[in-house]
């Protein structure tokens, strides 16, 4: 069953996820074993600014291939058959790009684009439709991944999860699930769509409740080993060193300064996707509006800032002027 391309998943007892990944040549990957727990954190740390250019650069594309229309109806002569021709050459140059650097990301965009865009029909409309669709599914994990850390800050905060209305989207959802019999029967699910495999991903994430706590160094996202209060997380940080390691020599440096620049990044991050989604979508433009190019600009920076505190490159006054904005 695994010839069909796509992520193969299955979750062993302890909470380990195996997953083989079957790419456009038939290749099946063995990707590293991970969590469910490491999955998510590690998804909500993603920073997808050049992605997000290429989407802006697409999206302008298809605002370009739009014609005037001096007769005849709109439907029939709406977009430009040679710029959305042009348009499809850049998806497949992203796909391929993707595929390269991140077979994960790229295949299940592949796949998406595949499932999600029909047959040409010849007509105008589909031209209309199709350009839409693209530019939906292209958007479609940085906005998934603005609902995702808005769970995490909700979760750190004591929040409770509003599944009704704002997180809807992880109540309810269906999955392809494939069962083996070889003297057991063993059960996988295939996706062909990240937006699939991290809702899969994220309603396991919520149903095991986690603590979800921000790390005092190094101001990131993890989730404690025992029940025990922990302050600090086990990433490397700096000097082949962890944050667990590195933490209590900066403490007494720098304790107040230190907590200020964690904090402000911490709160600025959520000040801002708050901006975007309140934008909506690019046609939305206010004053106060932002893009996600604009989102993840500012995110490059203000981690680059951090890190540089951290490091003990940039003091914490240089650090906080680039992280906040008004």
């Amino acid at each position: 069953m695994q010839n069909i391309c796509g992520l193969y998943v299955e979750i062993n007892k302890g909470g380990t996820i195996k997953r083989n990944l079957t790419v456009k040549s038939g290749e099946t990957i063995k990707l590293e074993r991970t969590t469910v727990n490491d999955e998510i954190i590690a998804f909500s740390e993603l920073n997808f600014k050049y992605y997000a250019e290429l989407l802006e650069h697409i999206e302008n594309m298809c605002e370009d291939s739009y014609v005037e229309v001096t007769d005849g109806d709109f439907g029939e002569a709406g977009i430009d058959v040679d710029a959305y021709a042009e348009i499809l050459k850049t998806v497949h140059k992203l796909i391929e790009a993707l595929e390269e650097s991140n077979p994960l990301h790229g295949t299940l965009l592949r796949t998406l684009l595949e499932d999600q865009i029909p047959p040409d029909d010849g007509s105008a409309m589909y031209l209309i439709n199709s350009e839409a669709k693209i530019t939906d599914c292209l958007s479609s994990v940085m906005r998934l991944q603005f609902l995702i850390n808005d769970i995490l800050y909700d979760l750190r905060s004591g929040a409770s999860l509003d599944m009704e209305q704002k997180y809807s989207i992880f109540k309810t959802a269906e999955f392809t699930q494939i069962q083996i019999l070889d003297k057991r029967i063993t059960s996988q699910y295939r996706f062909r769509s990240l937006i699939d495999y991290y809702i899969f991903l994220m309603m396991r994430f919520i149903e095991n409740q986690p603590s979800v706590t921000l790390c005092q160094c190094c101001g990131k996202y993890f989730i404690p080993k025992t029940k025990r209060t922990t302050l600090y997380c086990d990433r490397i940080i700096r000097d082949n060193k962890t944050c667990k390691q590195i933490a209590p020599v900066l403490k007494h440096k720098r304790d107040a300064a230190q907590d200020s620049v964690i904090q402000t990044f911490d709160r600025t991050k959520k000040k801002m996707y708050k901006r975007f989604e309140r934008t909506n979508d690019f046609s939305n433009a206010t004053a106060n509006s932002l893009s996600l190019t604009q989102y993840y600009d500012w995110l490059s920076r203000a981690e680059r800032a951090r890190k540089a505190y951290l490091a003990g490159r940039m003091s914490a006054e240089e650090a906080l002027e680039i992280i906040t904005v008004e």
